[in-house]
């Protein structure tokens, strides 16, 4: 009898130890997926206010090698945010403060 009760307890145990460590992979992966769409929203910000600064710098820019270099950073940077914007959807969508972007030195 024993033997029946222990091994009953052991499978409700290992039951129950399972659908927590279900539930917290889910979580973790929940949040991991949250933040990681976060830094891709911050990216794509961080990108589209280049594409505005980008063709002050070119104007000021007193070299043939700063102009062309700006100018190709602006098609490259120009082409990501293409590509971030068809891969997802959902990040032109303005949820993250923009404040939150400033960026420090």
């Amino acid at each position: 009898m024993k033997n029946t009760v222990t091994n009953y307890l052991t499978k409700v145990s290992n039951n129950q130890i399972k659908s927590i460590v279900d539930r917290k992979k889910i979580i973790i992966t929940e949040t991991l997926c949250d933040t990681a769409m976060q830094e891709l929203k911050k990216i794509y910000w961080y990108e589209k206010e280049l594409l505005i600064a980008i063709p002050m710098l070119i104007k000021n820019a007193t070299t043939f090698e700063l102009v062309e270099s700006l100018t190709l950073l602006n098609i490259y940077t120009r082409e990501h945010v293409k590509l971030l914007e068809k891969q997802f959807p959902q990040i032109n969508k303005e949820s993250v403060d923009k404040k939150t972007h400033n960026l420090v030195l």
